[in-house]
């Protein structure tokens, strides 16, 4: 009975390349993510040492669980500084040259290289996602259970909610925005919001106050009830009219309640996977929280960019490293790091030009762009 290969047969060429690329990646990818780990959190890690007496063991544990974020960091940085020195070497060895004069092309030659930077794309991707969110998240529950920090009550005081509605729901627009709600409390405790101000207004303008001493949601029934309040109806000429004294009233206000369930979780960006972004930016569109917009939209497509950057710099490695000048040696070190801190100022630039609102949240993937484009213009030279 003939044999069902589920993977396709991989070439002796690629077989040789790949066993190449592989041990050099797994070395650099351990010292980038050392080294990396090292600056961003054991200089702080030993202030806290001293300074707030956290125990060694958790500080240990701090690193272990920091350390997929680190390793995501790590692996591009890695596939750039590995695809220069392999094929770097190749080429001082004369192989590239050997493997052209038997009529192998320099594109043939960096498809390993782009095959498994693909496929490290995919794993980056599901690490970041599924991994990276819940070890950062657990990190900064046990760092701040240490400093004896309960985030649950930060930010609980002056609490501001608002919600916008169209004009035109055939043509919808930020110029066809308004205000319809706006919630206000003073502060949040034991569940309940306290001395709640809601304004509720229509295209016409101010239509009803409603003023209560707490506030709560309830989750079951998805209404949130105010109770012990006055609801005041706003006349045309926007004097006050009628005020109604309330024990208990339930409203529907279900994007406040979207924002208000979003607010308790406490999760900063690095705490987020990709869904969890995309809720809050639907959320925080319909508030119109423009800065918020802006830095989700800027998390939502760095989940994007960052893990296509390996097939991107994989792709630019093998394509410096190619030299048919052996006589021309090359520092991989040093080229990776040049690019690197290139590409980081660019990508600080354009992120404050973002920011400022002055360019698109697209032009997140120029660096991208450019890396491509550079990596076919130096392989065009050397063919």
């Amino acid at each position: 009975m003939k044999k069902i290969n589920i993977f396709p047969d991989i070439s002796l060429l690629d077989h040789y390349l790949i066993s190449e690329i592989i041990p050099i990646l797994l070395f650099t990818i351990v010292i980038v993510t050392v080294v990396a780990e090292s600056i961003g959190i054991s200089f702080e890690q030993c202030s806290f040492l001293l300074t707030e007496q956290i125990s060694l063991g958790t500080l240990i544990y701090l690193h272990i669980l920091k350390l997929p974020e680190f390793i995501v960091f790590a692996v591009p940085i890695a596939i750039l500084m590995t695809t220069i020195f392999v094929y770097d070497k190749l080429s001082s060895t004369r192989e590239i040259i050997a493997l052209q004069s038997c009529g192998i092309s320099l594109y043939k030659l960096i498809y390993p290289a782009i095959n498994l930077s693909l496929i490290l794309s995919l794993i980056l991707f599901i690490v970041n996602e599924f991994i990276v969110p819940v070890s950062n998240y657990q990190a900064a529950i046990t760092l701040e259970k240490a400093m004896n920090i309960n985030r649950w009550y930060i930010k609980n005081y002056d609490i501001v909610y608002k919600e916008l509605a169209n004009r035109n729901h055939e043509q919808i627009s930020d110029e066809n925005n308004y205000l319809k709600y706006l919630f206000y409390a003073e502060r949040f405790s034991n569940g309940k919001m306290k001395e709640v101000t809601l304004l509720i207004r229509d295209t016409q303008g101010l239509k009803v106050i409603i003023k209560s001493k707490f506030a709560e949601w309830n989750q079951r029934e998805k209404y949130w009830y105010f109770y012990d309040g006055i609801k005041s109806i706003i006349n045309p000429d926007g004097s006050y009219g009628q005020g109604i004294k309330f024990d208990k009233i339930p409203l529907d206000l279900s994007h406040i309640s979207s924002q208000f369930q979003l607010d308790r979780e406490k999760l900063d960006d690095r705490e987020m996977n990709i869904l969890q972004i995309y809720q809050r930016l639907l959320v925080a569109k319909k508030a119109g929280d423009i800065p918020n917009i802006i830095k989700l939209q800027v998390n939502f497509q760095k989940r994007f960019t960052l893990p296509s950057s390996c097939a991107v710099l994989a792709f630019l490695g093998a394509g410096i490293g190619i030299n048919l000048q052996p006589r021309i040696k090359y520092n991989s070190l040093t080229i990776t790091l040049v690019i690197v801190w290139l590409i980081k100022i660019f990508e600080a630039i354009i992120h404050a030009l973002i920011i400022s609102e002055n360019i698109s949240i697209y032009v997140m993937w120029l660096p991208n762009i450019l890396a491509t484009v550079f990596g076919f213009y130096i392989l065009i030279k050397k063919i």
